[in-house]
């Protein structure tokens, strides 16, 4: 039998993450003229959020998979930068590449990574050319490299050899620029089949999703309590109340999932590529599943900016878009045998 449950290190490991992020990183500082900067990741980083699963000889905990999901799952109710995100990933990335010196600048700081999203797949770019292709790069600032995401798996691109423009970005709490790569930006893609880096960055992305997913469901339950209608709480009114189960519904089951998936990428089971693919796609689907039916719980406020409702929004719609399409992930999915 496979327990689900954390046990009592991991737990001690998420009340910490949990006081650190609400300490440094309360979504407050998202609210409409309260963000100046891009997320100063350093906090994390003396944290050890990057390293946790890397072996303790080459400067980690010496921790597992399962852990950084679970640390990826807080980060996402705080909306963390998706430099977080990018830079966690680069690191394995660059250590399973055999760039150790690439991976000692990047936990010392020298070198910072943020997040990029390959967009489309042209038959140029299946030769190994990148003319013409498109990226976005979220939250550039300082960085250096670029953790580029695809369909067909992650990559590392220098960002100094490209030139990105800054453009306006739908979820306002982020910085967006647009590059397009020419034939010298070969992009080298690892695959999730050979990949540890790439099947961790669409584990990651389903942690990060799960965290808003359980974030938006506490928030609208909260609300249905307190706020009333007829003089009683909302949440005693059957189409508030199913609205706020079914919440709770997708969360768990999305949370079972990845736990399940980050245990079969521990544990090395043949079928750990289908669990994450799996993981991924429902990530996805319920957490904007959730994000919309919490908006709905709180009616015109809902809509306003006075609601983080539409913080989580709006990341969503980001980290869905990460990576692939929704009918490419559904794609990978059915290439499994059931």
């Amino acid at each position: 039998m496979i327990d689900l449950n954390n046990s009592v290190e991991q737990t001690q490991i998420v009340d910490s993450v949990r006081a650190m992020l609400a300490e440094s990183y309360p979504v407050a500082r998202l609210r409409e003229g309260s963000r100046s900067a891009v997320d100063n990741l350093d906090v994390i980083a003396q944290f050890g959020g990057f390293t946790m699963s890397l072996p303790e000889d080459d400067g980690g905990a010496g921790l597992s998979v399962v852990e950084d999901v679970l640390l990826h799952t807080e980060l996402g109710r705080h909306i963390v930068s998706p430099s977080a995100l990018a830079r966690t990933i680069a690191v394995r990335f660059a250590g399973e590449t055999g760039q150790t010196e690439l991976v000692a600048a990047l936990l010392d700081g020298t070198r910072k990574a943020c997040l990029a999203n390959h967009l489309g797949e042209s038959a140029q770019s299946q030769t190994g050319s990148a003319n013409g292709e498109h990226l976005h790069l979220y939250d550039v600032g300082d960085a250096d490299l670029a953790l580029v995401l695809g369909p067909r798996g992650v990559a590392l691109l220098d960002v100094s050899s490209i030139t990105h423009t800054h453009v306006a970005s739908t979820d306002r709490t982020i910085s967006l620029s647009r590059a397009v790569l020419g034939t010298d930006h070969a992009l080298e893609f690892r695959d999730a089949t050979t990949s540890s880096a790439a099947r961790m960055a669409r584990l990651l992305i389903s942690a990060q999703l799960l965290g808003m997913c359980e974030a938006v469901r506490d928030m609208s339950v909260e609300y249905a309590k307190v706020r009333t209608q007829f003089g009683q709480p909302i949440g005693s009114f059957q189409a508030v109340k199913h609205r706020c189960a079914n919440m709770a519904i997708n969360a768990d089951v999305l949370s079972a999932q990845l736990l399940f998936a980050a245990i079969a990428e521990r544990d090395g089971w043949p079928d750990a590529l289908f669990q994450i693919e799996a993981c991924w796609l429902l990530a996805c689907r319920y957490t904007l599943e959730n994000c919309r039916s919490s908006i709905q719980v709180h009616g015109g406020i809902g809509f306003s900016a006075e609601c983080d409702a539409h913080l989580y929004l709006l990341r969503t719609h980001l980290l869905e878009n990460l990576g692939a399409t929704n009918t490419q992930r559904q794609q990978a999915v059915l290439r499994w045998p059931i």
